[in-house]
């Protein structure tokens, strides 16, 4: 069995790992680029179970788990030092405290904090303006950059073909199958397709008649100078302030800050936003006031690929019998993606999920109407 996966993102590598892993040696990988130039590389680095749908909380479970074992196997960088969502308002606290009872009921270990055991947490928090806290141990961060190296060397090690700068065209069909795509270096045929290019993914499934219901929302990030050790938790979310401030700090010492800005889909890349370094900066840096004194090296446009209900569409696709798509993660396709890798291999080689209520995040969800809400989408 030949299998071409078409995206050399992080999505797309878990796959061929897994089916590596299964037996299967003939896989291709195609990139209109190099490999993780689209949201892997451009990622936080963050991962996390503390969602608000059984779904996530299900998968990214099975993530964390993933991510774990690799980190011994095969040396990655990457260390669990939790989440600190911050309350500023109490009633912010005790919609926390519902959301930790739905954690713990599904296994992710979550708990509210007081002002006094944040500051315990990351010691150059304001305690003065929160009314709390949740925190979440079992999340963390990588170092994207090793982590994607060290699994892209081990695909190539193990036979996986990667095509890089070679552009999917068109699909073509026969009946109900998916027989060749069309590329940039010419055609290239296959027993299954697996189709992981991110917003791509839209534009190439269109020309089957497949439409995916996926817009890219700009996100705005700031990158600092790098520092010593300013920040302890993987992430600090200002849940309270419209559009969720977060921040974090990288294993190479920079601080990255972002927010979710209201903005229209599919800006070119190289588009600003000169109101984001107030509109990111000044509530993160009334939470931490060291913030307040780092100097900005640089700020990017980049995207997050959103679904309507902000959970990915994995899995077949309905009209044709050997066509599969891992794409729209809303943000969170890093941290899924060892799950992303287990479940689509699942699909091609057993014709079902391991993980069963995967089988609620198809693509024919959105016909029948059964979305799966998640609230907290951020890093």
């Amino acid at each position: 069995m030949k299998v071409l996966i078409i995206g050399g993102g992080i999505s797309g590598a878990f796959i061929a790992y897994e089916l590596l892993n299964r037996g299967l040696n003939n896989i291709v990988i195609i990139e209109s680029s190099y490999p993780g130039s689209g949201a892997t590389l451009r990622n936080m680095g963050c991962f996390r179970s503390s969602f608000t749908s059984v779904e996530h909380i299900t998968l990214m479970k099975k993530s964390i788990e993933t991510w774990i074992k690799l980190r011994d196997k095969l040396g990655l960088k990457l260390k669990q030092t939790g989440y600190l969502w911050v309350a500023r308002k109490e009633e912010t606290v005790e919609a926390f405290k519902k959301l930790v009872a739905f954690h713990n009921e599904h296994g992710v270990p979550t708990k509210i904090i007081e002002p006094d055991e944040a500051k315990n947490i990351e010691p150059k928090l304001n305690t003065k303006i929160i009314s709390g806290a949740m925190f979440d141990p079992t999340a963390g961060r990588m170092d994207i950059l090793d982590v994607f190296t060290k699994l892209y060397l081990e695909l190539k090690k193990h036979g996986v073909k990667v095509f890089n700068y070679t552009k999917a065209i068109k699909l073509s069909t026969r009946g109900e199958k998916v027989v060749s795509v069309e590329t940039q270096r010419g055609i290239l045929e296959a027993d299954v397709f697996v189709v992981a290019a991110a917003e791509g993914s839209v534009e190439l499934l269109r020309t089957i008649g497949v439409d995916l219901p996926i817009q890219p929302i700009p996100r705005h990030p700031i990158i600092t100078e790098p520092y010593a050790e300013v920040l302890k938790p993987a992430l600090i979310i200002d849940w309270d302030t419209p559009g969720s401030p977060h921040v974090t700090q990288t294993e190479h010492g920079s601080i990255i800050m972002a927010r979710d800005i209201a903005d229209r889909p599919q800006l070119p890349l190289n588009s600003h936003r000169i109101d984001a370094f107030h509109l990111i900066i000044k509530p993160l840096s009334e939470l931490l006031p060291i913030l307040s004194r780092v100097n900005i090296a640089r700020y990017w446009l980049g995207y997050y690929d959103m679904t309507p209900d902000h959970h990915p569409i994995l899995g077949p696709i309905e009209l044709y019998s050997n066509l599969y798509i891992a794409a729209g993660f809303s943000g969170h396709g890093l941290m899924m993606a060892p799950a992303t890798g287990s479940i689509i291999a699942d699909w091609i080689l057993e014709g079902k999920p391991s993980i069963p209520i995967a089988n609620n995040l198809t693509l024919k969800r959105f016909k029948e109407g059964r979305y799966v809400r998640e609230l907290a989408v951020i890093g």
